[in-house]
This record gives structure tokens, C-alpha cells and sequence, in this order.
């Protein structure tokens, strides 16, 4: 069963909050804007978060859904970063993307965007990684 972008973005705020990051806005399918932003308790910092979700079951190819959903995320955190403020942006994806994202971004890139990811499993789990978690297991070519 595929996982939704609302099981992804609920176990996301899940790890944020483990993270002392507390939702101020969460948004639904059908709201424009970030999916999750999030601040820190003790400290003046945002996390901003884009989620998505598994293909549904009926997509003829569920990986070419995967890279669609995947590149639309990026482009959608792409627009809305502000390198003066600050912020820590994050992709958020079922742990099927995994390969797909870790293949597409270099460390480097997400460690000059601030970019973290998050990767869901079907029992809910979150992966968190950032750029030195890649940069340590060796994801330093450049393809």
C-alpha cells in the first residue's frame, strides 16, 4: 500500500517535534505554500518542509511517478528559499524515493541550500539525514 503525503507529513511532524521543532502551519493537499513550517522551541528557527507522497496504485509506472513527484518537491523548495533568513528547508518522501533522491542531490547542493531529507517507511519510521550524513557514506560522485 502505497503511503500517502499525509502519512508522510504526520510522521514528519512526529520527528520534527522529537527535533524541539513545533508546527506553525501545516498545510493540506489543498493549500498553496510550504507543507510544514516549523520553529524551533528554544531558538528563532524555521524548518520549512515539502512533502510528498507514494504514487497511487493505479499510475501506469510507479517509478516515473516517483521522479515527477520528486523533481515538482525540489522545484517547490527551490522557489521558496531565502538565504537571509536563515531558515532549514527539508524534503520529505516514502522511503521508496530514497535511491532516486540520494542519486539526483550532491551533498554539496544541500549543504550550500540548507536542505535536509526525511524518508518514511511503511511502518512510520523517519530517516533523517543531512548533507554529512551522504558526504560520510561516500555519495560524492557527480552524475
Amino acid at each position: 500500500m502505497p503511503l500517502t503525503e499525509d502519512k508522510v507529513r504526520n510522521a514528519v511532524v512526529s520527528k520534527l517535534s522529537s527535533m524541539k521543532y513545533h508546527p506553525r502551519t501545516i498545510k493540506s493537499l489543498s493549500e498553496h505554500g510550504v507543507d510544514i513550517k516549523a520553529r524551533h522551541e528554544r531558538f528563532s528557527r524555521y524548518f520549512l518542509v515539502e512533502v510528498k507522497g507514494d504514487p497511487s496504485d493505479g499510475v501506469k509506472s510507479a517509478s516515473a511517478g516517483r521522479e515527477v513527484r520528486f523533481l515538482q518537491g525540489l522545484g517547490q523548495l527551490i522557489t521558496r528559499i531565502q538565504p537571509e533568513r536563515g531558515y532549514y528547508y527539508g524534503l520529505a518522501f516514502p522511503s521508496s524515493y530514497r535511491d532516486i533522491v540520494i542519486r539526483r542531490l550532491h551533498p554539496a547542493l544541500l549543504k550550500l541550500l540548507k536542505i535536509h531529507l526525511f524518508f518514511v517507511d511503511d511502518r512510520r519510521r523517519v530517516e533523517y539525514l543531512t548533507w554529512r550524513h551522504l558526504r560520510a557514506t561516500g555519495r560524492l560522485t557527480t552524475d
